[in-house]
């Protein structure tokens, strides 16, 4: 069983739920990624993963859907 790890990004632009919601979705079909949960107050995505999972892919997922991200 592959061990699970979990990430910070910090996404500063989200203004809303839809943003979360738009975020959560694109990035739950990613490989590897088990959890997503997005909060635009905290302006944080909590990502849940595989070893195999790519965060900079994923941080550059989220900046191509217009998004801000940093990798914390």
């Amino acid at each position: 069983m592959s061990a699970i790890s979990t990430h910070q990004i910090t996404v500063t632009d989200m203004m809303c739920n839809g943003c979360e919601d738009t975020i959560q979705d694109e990035i739950r079909h990613e490989p590897g990624v088990r959890r997503v949960s997005a909060n635009h107050i905290e302006e944080t995505v909590e990502v849940e993963g595989t070893a195999d999972m790519d965060i900079d892919a994923l941080v550059q997922k989220i900046n191509d859907l217009g998004f801000t991200a940093t990798r914390d």
